[in-house]
């Protein structure tokens, strides 16, 4: 295990291990009891809480920016190669952080961007862009990958914050826009509504304009559905 690893886990584990030590102060090998407890319970999962601690939202808000649940609920991370299923974690979309849960519900901690593969959570396939080479196009935000063919189809969440005054209080909340994108030829294009999207592929225009029309496909309510049912049928189409 990396010495980086002991040295963030000792920091998170010995800043809660101090209240226990002011009931406990003649325990003189607490802290290290504490450091061996948290490697006991964490064990193999120790390395992917290598990170900082999460600092919560102070201000209390209308809505979460959170991926679809606010809640920790199980989802499978990639860190540097190795698969961690069945972690308790949330994706922060308005500071572009996944955070986990850490044993014994101690810390929110922050996982290490920059070495995540990838994330199974809450039925989406989430991605760091730069692993494609994406993020000049796009930016560097964890984005949502809806599908992953020939033509790959991506979600992209834009979080902002905003203050509103109601009468004499102030309401603060996150204002969450969604932006789709197909990948073709390595060219990242943005696909705002129907036309957008049949327009990358005008070989097969009527095609897909009658497909969708038999699949009774919702651009407008549905998009994230419509396009990646389009984008796989032309792919079909093109095989």
């Amino acid at each position: 295990m990396k010495a980086g690893t002991s040295v963030i886990l000792l920091y998170l584990y010995l800043s809660i291990g101090m209240l226990h030590a002011q009931q406990t102060c003649t325990n003189k090998g607490l802290p290290g009891k504490l450091v061996q407890d948290y490697f006991s319970v964490a064990q193999e999962y120790a390395l992917i809480y290598n990170g900082k601690e999460y600092l919560r939202y102070e201000k209390e808000t209308t809505n979460h920016p959170y991926l679809l649940y606010a809640e920790f609920k199980e989802g499978t991370i990639s860190y540097g190669g190795i698969v961690y299923p069945q972690v308790p974690m949330k994706l922060d979309l308005f500071r572009d952080e996944l955070v986990l849960q850490s044993p014994n519900k101690l810390y929110p901690v922050i996982a290490e961007k920059e070495r995540i593969d990838y994330i199974l959570l809450n039925g989406y396939r989430i991605i760091n862009p730069s692993a494609r080479g994406w993020q000049n196009q796009i930016g560097n935000e964890y984005v949502v990958l809806l599908s992953d063919n020939i033509y790959p189809v991506i979600k992209k969440y834009l979080i902002t914050y905003e203050e509103n005054v109601n009468g004499l209080t102030v309401e603060a909340s996150f204002r969450i826009k969604e932006r789709f994108y197909v990948i073709k030829e390595n060219t990242c294009y943005p696909v705002k509504n129907k036309r957008a999207l049949f327009n990358l592929f005008p070989d097969k225009k009527k095609e897909l304009g009658q497909y969708a029309r038999e699949q009774k496909l919702n651009f407008k309510k549905q998009p994230e559905q419509a396009f990646v049912t389009i984008v796989k049928h032309y792919e079909a189409l093109s095989r």
